[in-house]
């Protein structure tokens, strides 16, 4: 891998004092490492001169180096440059030069650094979304996959679905299987429809969307050369504007038999333009991937493990494109520009085995800020198979909207009773907008959820 940092050394004062800085990396829920370094401009980015420790292995890696004081630029790496953190322009931490972000410190007075969080400028642990209410999941129970959320692409996507790739993508059994809790999709090296492989590709386009929340799927990718095992997201609009403007969000691509995975968005910003981070892992075990997604940010997790963090501004979110709903893919694609071909060594059947698939979200209700003063009761939030309507007798209300999260209306009724209730045993589980107009159109929006039994 090439190292990305800036041959640029900074020019310090030979009058100032050395002083001690103790470096402190969180490397919790990481894996597929043996040692963290640090490398900067204070040892000409040497790769190995500062390695890190955890003699008490609570995760935590240090090494303490005795500095002249002065202004520095510094990045995290594993292994003597085998991997390196990713690090976003513009944010606090960093500054730029060229093609390369780094942290940076100024260095005045002895000091011991708050715990870095790998690929993040922000504390590791300041997140805190294991707390939010889970709104939506697929756990692939029973022997089917749930067609009310899913549909298959079918096909070869004219040119390899724009990257090359080399497989058919079928909705056959022989690619795609539900069992013991487990949705499976099968690569095979098997001709189909002109193709020499087979695979699957799943997606909730007009199905199931959603916009914000902490994202996670426990998954299993295969290994081999010529593999290619994603779990993303396009934006809702996908139909409409196309890509790249539509956004993308890679929560996880791994490709061959290497023992990194990838996190990547691609946005339009005059041409087609990308942003991601690796990060060291185990392949072939079970890992949690995941996001957590506002209209701030986009970080990126690996078992819970911030790695990675794109703040949304107008170089990388133009017509706000990541403050829209997107809808999830699956796939095990075979071949393609990232990957290559398969080679003699890769083994199929390829199996990539999804365990499931999970959103939370810490706000679930808001009103508009130009609702009624006097407002009709929705509840319970969250819901299952009913909803109730209650309304005072001194506001007219007289229209009842209620909108999924892709913005098709799901239920319409005029106000005509102080209370009622709506059957939603049906409904999908999910996200849904309901707003109420009275007769001068003012209206009052809530954001309810349906959730898992």
């Amino acid at each position: 891998m090439k190292a990305l940092f800036s041959f640029t050394l900074l020019v310090l004062s030979l009058n100032l004092p050395a002083v001690n800085v103790t470096f402190r990396l969180n490397m919790n829920g990481l894996i597929g490492f043996n040692t963290p370094e640090v490398n900067g401009t204070f040892n000409n980015w040497c790769g190995n001169c500062n390695p890190l420790s955890d003699p008490d292995n609570d995760g935590i890696w240090e090494t303490t180096l005795n500095l002249p004081a002065g202004n520095y630029e510094y990045k995290f790496s594993y292994d003597s440059w085998a991997g390196q953190e990713n690090l976003s322009a513009t944010t606090s931490c960093t500054a730029t030069n060229g093609n390369f972000t780094n942290r940076t410190l100024n260095l005045q007075s002895a000091v011991v650094l708050p715990i870095a969080c790998w690929g993040l400028c922000s504390d590791c642990l300041s997140l805190e979304p294991e707390n939010w209410p889970l709104v939506w999941a697929d756990e692939f129970d029973g022997n089917s996959l749930n067609t009310n959320v899913w549909s298959y692409n079918i096909g070869t996507g004219s040119s390899g679905w724009g990257n090359n790739e080399l497989q058919y993508y079928t909705n056959s059994d022989n690619n795609l299987q539900v069992s013991d809790g487990m949705l499976k999709i099968i690569a095979r090296n098997e001709s189909t429809n002109g193709s020499n492989y087979s695979s699957a590709r799943i997606i909730t386009n007009n199905l199931f969307e959603f916009k914000y929340g902490r994202v996670e799927a426990r998954i299993k990718v295969p290994m081999g050369q010529g593999l290619w095992p994603a779990f993303w997201m396009l934006g809702a609009n996908f139909e409409t504007v196309g890509w790249p403007l539509c956004g993308e969000i890679d929560i996880m691509e791994h490709v061959n038999n290497e023992n990194i995975v990838s996190g990547t968005m691609h946005w339009l910003n005059n041409t087609h333009t990308y942003r991601g981070s690796s990060v060291p892992f185990n392949p072939g075990d079970f890992h949690l991937y995941g996001i957590v997604w506002d209209e701030n940010r986009v970080v990126f997790t690996l078992n819970d493990h911030p790695y990675f963090e794109i703040p949304l501004s107008s170089v990388n979110n133009t017509q706000q494109i990541f403050q829209k709903p997107f809808f999830f893919l699956l796939n095990v694609a075979v071949g393609g520009n990232w990957p290559g071909s398969p080679d003699g060594s890769t083994v199929f059947p390829a199996t990539m085995e999804v365990d499931y698939i999970r959103i939370y979200q810490n706000d679930v209700t808001s009103v508009n800020s130009n609702s009624s003063a006097t407002q009709p009761i929705v509840y319970p939030n969250p819901f299952q198979n009913e909803l109730n309507f209650s309304k005072s007798y001194s506001t007219d209300f007289h229209q009842i909207k209620v909108l999924d999260f892709s913005g098709r209306v799901v239920y319409q009724s005029a106000i005509d009773h102080d209370q009622f209730k709506v059957d939603t045993k049906n409904w999908p589980t999910g996200i849904y907008h309901v707003i109420i107009s009275d007769n001068e159109n003012k209206q009052t929006n809530y954001r309810l959820i349906k959730s898992i039994e």
